[in-house]
C-alpha cells in the first residue's frame, strides 16, 4: 500500500478510500529542473464503473515528517511509512499532463486556470525506467481515450444531416 493510499484510508476522505488509484512521488521541479519540494501524486476513478481516471490527488508530507531529508536533492526515496497531507483533488477535466523530458522522468502539468508546474518522478534508480513508462502509458490512455472526447461517428452524423438539409 503506497502512501497516498494509506493517506486516503486513514478515514478522513471516505468515499476516495476504495478508490482504483495510481500513485508515485515527485519532487517539484523548475522547468531548468531547480528541485521546490516534494509532493505525491495518484490518478484515481472515483467510481468503479468509470473506464478512466477522473480525479487528480496531490500530497505532501506532514509537517512532523517533512524534516527528515535535508538533501533536497532528485534522488532522495521518502521514508517509509511517511505520512501525507492531502493538498489537491482536480478532476482531471480541468488538468492536462504531459511528459515535459523523459530523459529525467519529468512530466508537465497544466490546469485550467493557467497554472503549470513540473514533477520529476521519485523511485529508486532501478525502477525509474519502469515505473515512468507506466506513466507514459497511463498519459496516452487519457489523452486518445477521454471519455469525454466526442466521438467520430457523431460529428459525421452532424455533417451528414447537415448535407441532407442541403440538398432538400
Amino acid at each position: 500500500m503506497g502512501d497516498l493510499r494509506r493517506c486516503l484510508a486513514s478515514g478522513e476522505y471516505g468515499v476516495l478510500k476504495d478508490c482504483p488509484l495510481f500513485e508515485s512521488n515527485f519532487m517539484q521541479v523548475t522547468k531548468t529542473g531547480d528541485v521546490a519540494n516534494r509532493v505525491t501524486m495518484g490518478i484515481a476513478a472515483t467510481s468503479p464503473n468509470l473506464e478512466l481516471p477522473d480525479l487528480m490527488l496531490l500530497a505532501r508530507p506532514t509537517a512532523t515528517t517533512a524534516g527528515h531529508c535535508h538533501c533536497h536533492c532528485p534522488d532522495a526515496v521518502p521514508l517509509p511509512g511517511e505520512e501525507l497531507q492531502l493538498f489537491g483533488l482536480v478532476p482531471l477535466k480541468f488538468a492536462r499532463i504531459y511528459i515535459h523530458d523523459e530523459s529525467r522522468h519529468q512530466l508537465k502539468i497544466r490546469l485550467a486556470n493557467g497554472r503549470t508546474f513540473y514533477l520529476q518522478l521519485l523511485a529508486h534508480p532501478l525502477k525509474l525506467d519502469e515505473i515512468f513508462g507506466q506513466w507514459i502509458r497511463l498519459l496516452y490512455r487519457l489523452r486518445f481515450y477521454r471519455s469525454d472526447a466526442p466521438l467520430a461517428y457523431e460529428e459525421t452524423a452532424d455533417c451528414c444531416h447537415q448535407n441532407l438539409r442541403k440538398n432538400s
